[in-house]
């Protein structure tokens, strides 16, 4: 965020303000089955974490939770601006109860006209699908963050997770029980520090894309807080 800044930042430490964002990676799917997928990402994912995959189109998409059981880095590839891109190869088991869904999304596959790949010698009893072109399946895992300020134009946020600068990510700030905000927010700065012995990261976040009932609860929220002789900087 701007050194020079429009508005008044309030310090929320005490309010134990919080929110999640979700992080998103593009991917593309090796191939799938009713137990599980193999796919490539440029975000490295942690074994015995759990995931959710968003699978479809602009008119469906279907969400899967799985744990991943394997992952390691395989290689880089070109980014949007030409530097190497990491790039990352898991395997993940879905969770069960899924089954119904999963299928749905085979089917799915198969109105596609994908190639189908026979079954692997270790006697796994699931047909896998080979996806030959990547679709825009989007990975999504959500990240909870501490907020320790804010104002009407950004805040800054202590979280576990890195960001790259200019990054954007959707985010939800719970204000009180009955209310929430949504947008998009622009990761302006990101500082590694550590507390309690615990790698954390310091990052300063611009909102963007407020919809006007959120902007509008957003404003209450601040006005609160200046009537609250809450400190500022």
């Amino acid at each position: 965020m701007q050194e020079k800044r429009r508005f008044k930042r309030f310090r929320v430490d005490l309010l134990e303000l919080s929110g999640k964002m979700s992080l998103a990676s593009k991917m593309e799917i090796i191939d799938i089955s009713i137990g599980g997928v193999a796919l490539k990402a440029d975000r490295r994912l942690n074994i015995d974490k759990e995931y959710v995959i968003k699978l479809g189109d602009s008119k469906r998409a279907t969400d899967l939770k799985g744990v991943v059981v394997r992952s390691e880095l395989t290689g880089f590839e070109q980014g949007y601006k030409g530097e190497p891109a990491a790039v990352y190869t898991a395997g993940m088991i879905f969770n069960a109860g899924q089954e119904v869904k999963i299928r749905d999304v085979l089917t799915m596959l198969k109105q596609y006209k994908k190639e189908s790949v026979p079954v692997a010698r270790d006697l796994r009893q699931n047909v896998r699908f080979l996806i030959t072109t990547p679709a825009d399946n989007t990975l999504n895992f959500p990240a909870q963050f501490k907020v320790k300020e804010i104002s009407l134009s950004g805040m800054r946020i202590l979280t576990d997770q890195p960001l790259d600068i200019e990054s954007k990510t959707p985010m939800a700030l719970s204000l009180h029980a009955d209310a929430s905000v949504s947008f998009m927010g622009r990761i302006a700065t990101c500082l590694a520090i550590e507390e309690s012995g615990h790698p954390l990261y310091d990052i300063g976040v611009e909102f963007k894309d407020l919809a006007e009932k959120d902007r509008a609860l957003l404003n209450e929220f601040i006005g609160y807080l200046a009537t609250q002789k809450i400190p500022s900087s």
